[in-house]
């Protein structure tokens, strides 16, 4: 058994690794994608409040059905077709392991790491279909005649890390042509752009819609995931492939009482989404650099020669970015999430005194 045991590791050893950010004092995470402006002093308040009403010597039960409450009155969709994970990680997880290997997905790139990552470790073929250069546009016949030939699609819409949600007509007629797929819709932020196809999902036996309270609701680390698809793939779900207890109680209760306050939720999404449009405007103003549009929390840009002289600048002034360096020809590769106003004048400071000393 010694044997194939270390083989199989042997294997995994050589995957590719996803990065997860490090925290270090006293800098500013601006890596991760979490929302900042959501003030730490209202999740605070619902975790004491959690804790007050959570009796953890017992298994979580009441806070399961709470939590599908809630999440069906967020949504506007029947609990039926609603099922839960320790962050849409876990699920993503769950459902490729039901999986064959060899079965092939269809993906699109620059995309969500960690999903190629978890497709590689189940042994599947992965296919990719690179976005455009230009703009991050898909390509629809292109994606789709890749995607006939698979039997898993996977689309981040708004896309991870490129930021752009793709217009819905094209991504409804990819749907409507894969009915005999299993297409995964990764709808984590969701929050912060136009369109949602939560409604789309339950209409088809195949579309698994993803989505997460990481991002909008400021509860990365509560780790709470959830999807919506037809009632009776959620039904298996929940009741024979997901573990009986996946989330803690705390998690579900609070996940649970931040749905409940999306009012004020909301209210830091649309401060986002103005400091966004500001942060892009103003990146690219800045000579040889060139920001994508987004429909995140985060802005993604090409920094090209400055690249170097922008890094170093935020290592030193404190301020993490998610770096990328060169992806798929486009040049010097950074995603900086959109944080308070205060945040992001820090970082459009440096990353300007940095261009600035570099055009000396």
């Amino acid at each position: 058994m010694k044997n194939w045991v270390y083989a199989k590791l042997d294997k995994i050893s050589k995957f590719d690794m996803y990065n997860i950010s490090e925290k270090n004092k006293d800098s500013l995470k601006l890596d991760a994608n979490e929302n900042y402006v959501l003030k730490k002093k209202f999740i605070l308040e619902i975790a004491l409040q959690a804790a007050k009403d959570t009796d953890l010597r017992e298994y979580p039960l009441d806070q399961f059905k709470e939590l599908y409450r809630q999440l069906a009155k967020y949504t506007g969709i029947s609990k039926k077709y609603i099922a839960v994970g320790n962050g849409s990680d876990q699920i993503i997880e769950l459902i490729l392991s039901i999986i064959n290997k060899g079965q092939r997905v269809t993906i699109f790139t620059p995309t969500f790491s960690y999903f190629i990552n978890r497709c590689k470790f189940h042994d599947l073929t992965v296919d990719r279909v690179p976005l455009s250069r230009e703009n991050n546009a898909l390509d629809k016949g292109e994606f789709l005649k890749s995607a006939k030939r698979s039997d898993i699609v996977y689309i981040c819409s708004p896309n991870n890390p490129t930021g752009n949600q793709f217009d819905k007509q094209p991504i409804l007629e990819i749907i409507d042509s894969l009915k005999d797929k299993l297409v995964l819709l990764d709808e984590a932020y969701v929050e912060f752009a136009d369109y949602s196809l939560i409604q789309v999902a339950i209409k088809y036996d195949n579309v698994i819609v993803l989505r997460t309270l990481s991002k909008a609701f400021g509860l990365a680390g509560a780790r709470v995931g959830y999807f919506i698809a037809n009632e009776r793939f959620a039904q298996i779900f929940r009741s024979k492939i997901q573990s009986p207890y996946p989330l803690n109680s705390l998690s579900l209760t609070i996940a649970s009482i931040a749905l409940s306050q999306f009012n004020y939720v909301n209210k830091t999404v649309k401060m986002i989404k103005d400091e966004r449009k500001r942060v892009f405007d103003q990146i690219s103003r800045i000579e040889g650099i060139k920001a994508f549009e987004s429909n995140a929390n985060f802005i993604f840009f090409e920094s090209h020669n400055k690249y170097n002289a922008i890094l170093k600048s935020l290592k030193k002034e404190r301020l993490a970015v998610k770096t990328f360096g060169n992806v798929e020809g486009r040049m010097g590769c950074i995603r900086v999430t959109i944080g308070t106003k205060n945040m992001n004048d820090r970082f459009l400071e440096s990353i300007e005194r940095a261009v600035c000393k570099q055009n000396v």
